[in-house]
């Protein structure tokens, strides 16, 4: 049996804190597995909060997420092949923090998710009524697809969806075979740190986990989120 993975959801959020003459900042990630050039812009968090060890950072950076010096340490003690960690100060009103990182994402383990036991969406949209040339109405058909491999479904992403259509990824199953404890994915539009349930229980342990949630990354978002979902049995 492979090893469980969590989904590391942040709720903390930090801003741009704009610096007059601030040159060559980092942006979104290229996706490309080649390391970002610049330097990441300064970011800040609400003064009279209190500090934690992971903020989401401002839009302009994309998917990229900060991270304190201890969570740093702790996650270089598992793996550290797969991403880069850049210095990022962070403002709490008048103090500078300089003990922060952002992330740098230079290697994707997508070829290990299981596309058998997986379970995707095609959700197929179409334009039915123009107004002078302007599409004004629309259609939406949502019906299972699968495939086969990482290939097969990048290929049909690429060759086969027009720009209203796309794939939704309803269950997500890693390979059994596969035991990385951190990794990170690319095309499935999950942008979280993934990681195993050692790292999990050492976040908490370590008393890191202030507005983190750890989300079972093979529970469908719509069994887990909702009035309903299986979170409230794990968080209020």
């Amino acid at each position: 049996m492979g090893l469980k993975y969590y989904q590391l959801q942040i709720m903390n959020v930090a801003r741009r804190e704009y610096v007059q003459g601030e040159q060559n900042v980092l942006g979104y990630m290229e996706y490309d597995g080649n390391p970002s050039i610049g330097s990441a812009p300064v970011q800040k968090i609400t003064a009279s909060s209190r500090v934690k060890d992971f903020y989401t950072a401002s839009s302009d950076l994309g998917s990229r997420k900060i991270i304190s010096t201890r969570v740093k340490e702790l996650l270089d003690n598992f793996r550290n092949d797969n991403v880069i960690y850049l210095r990022c100060p962070l403002t709490r009103g008048s103090v500078i923090l300089n003990d922060f990182w952002i992330t740098d994402v230079i290697k994707f383990d997508d070829q290990e998710v299981d596309f058998e036991r997986s379970i995707f969406k095609l959700c197929e949209g179409w334009v039915e009524k123009e107004v002078n040339g302007i599409a004004t109405e629309f259609g939406q058909k949502i019906t299972d697809i699968s495939f086969q491999n990482l290939e097969e479904m990048k290929n049909f992403e690429e060759n086969k969806l027009n720009y209203l259509s796309y794939i939704i990824t309803k269950k997500l199953v890693i390979k059994e075979g596969f035991s990385s404890p951190l990794f990170f994915l690319k095309i499935f539009g999950v942008f979280d740190f993934i990681v195993c349930e050692e790292i999990k229980d050492e976040i908490l342990k370590q008393k890191m986990d202030l507005g983190v949630e750890f989300k079972p990354l093979e529970i469908p978002d719509e069994e887990w989120f909702g009035s309903n979902g299986l979170r409230k049995q794990f968080y209020k």
